[in-house]
C-alpha cells in the first residue's frame, strides 16, 4: 500500500521567485548599504533599536520613492500590447520617460550610481539567463518585452538612458511573467535583505539575529505596501530627508566598505 502524499507541481512563477530570492543572484545588490554605513559611522545607528528604526524608515521611504516606478514599468507592457512597430515605439518611449523621471526625482549622485549599476545588472541577468526561454511568443516570434529590453540596453550603452533599478526591475518582472503584487513584495524584500546583509558585514548585528530582524521586516514591508502599492510614479515622494542626506554623504567617508 502506497501512503505517499502526491507532490503538487510548482508553477514557473513560484520557481522564479525562489531563484530571485537566492543571494547568489548576480544583480550587485550587496555592494550597496543604502546609507547604513554612513548611519553607523555617524552614530545614527548604534544598537538594535536604532537599526530597527533605520530599517523601518528606509523601507517606507523606498516604498514611496522607488516602488511606484516598479509598478508603472510593470504596467507599461499590457496584455493587449501587440507586436506592431507603433505600439512598440510608444512603449519604449514611455519606458525612457519613466527612467528619466526617476533620474530627476533622485536627489543624490550616490543613490543614482547604485541604482544604475543594479539596474543594468538586472537587464544583463535577463539577457544572459532568461531571454532564451521567455523571449518568444506562442508563434515562435520574439515578444515585445524582449525587444524592448534589447533596445533599452542599447540606449544605456549609448548613454541615452540611465537604466535605473526600479524601472528595469518592473520591466524584467513583467517579461518573466511575475505578477505585479509579487514583484512589489520581491522588490522590497531585496531592499530589506541587502540592508541587513550590510548590517552584518558592518558588525552591527550577527548573522542569526539578522535573520530574526528580516522576519520582523515583513510587517514593515506589508505596512508600506498597503500605502504605496497603487501610487503612480508621478506621485513618488521622499518620506525621510535625513536618509537622503546620509546616503549622499557616503563618498565623504574616510574609509568605507560599500560602494554606496
Amino acid at each position: 500500500m502506497n501512503n505517499s502524499i502526491p507532490l503538487k507541481n510548482i508553477n514557473k512563477e513560484d520557481w522564479l521567485l525562489w531563484q530571485f530570492a537566492d543571494s547568489a543572484l548576480p544583480t550587485g545588490g550587496f555592494v550597496a548599504s543604502s546609507g547604513l554605513e554612513v548611519a553607523v559611522q555617524s552614530g545614527y545607528v548604534k544598537d538594535n533599536d536604532s537599526l530597527l528604526l533605520f530599517l523601518s524608515s528606509s523601507i517606507e521611504n523606498y516604498a514611496y520613492s522607488a516602488l511606484p516606478f516598479v509598478t508603472d514599468s510593470w504596467q507599461i507592457i499590457s496584455p493587449t500590447s501587440n507586436n506592431g512597430d507603433d505600439d512598440e515605439a510608444l512603449i519604449f518611449e514611455n519606458i525612457i520617460k519613466l527612467d528619466c523621471l526617476y533620474e530627476s526625482c533622485t536627489s543624490n549622485v550616490i543613490t543614482k550610481r547604485a541604482s544604475k549599476a543594479q539596474g543594468v545588472a538586472m537587464l544583463t541577468l535577463f539577457s544572459k539567463s532568461f531571454s532564451e526561454e521567455f523571449s518568444n511568443d506562442n508563434e515562435g516570434k520574439r515578444n515585445i518585452g524582449d525587444r524592448i529590453i534589447d533596445k533599452f540596453k542599447f540606449e544605456i550603452r549609448k548613454e541615452n538612458a540611465f537604466g535605473h533599478l526600479p524601472v528595469t526591475f518592473g520591466l524584467v518582472s513583467k517579461c518573466l511573467g511575475i505578477s505585479l503584487e509579487r514583484a512589489q513584495h520581491l522588490f522590497l524584500f531585496f531592499f530589506s535583505r541587502a540592508a541587513l546583509s550590510a548590517a552584518v558585514r558592518l558588525n552591527v548585528v550577527g548573522p542569526y539575529y539578522a535573520q530574526r530582524i528580516l522576519t520582523e521586516c515583513h510587517s514593515y514591508v506589508e505596512t508600506s505596501l498597503e500605502k504605496t502599492c497603487n501610487i503612480k510614479a508621478n506621485d513618488a515622494v521622499q518620506t525621510s530627508p535625513i536618509l537622503d542626506i546620509l546616503q549622499g554623504r557616503h563618498d565623504r567617508l574616510y574609509s568605507r566598505l560599500f560602494n554606496s
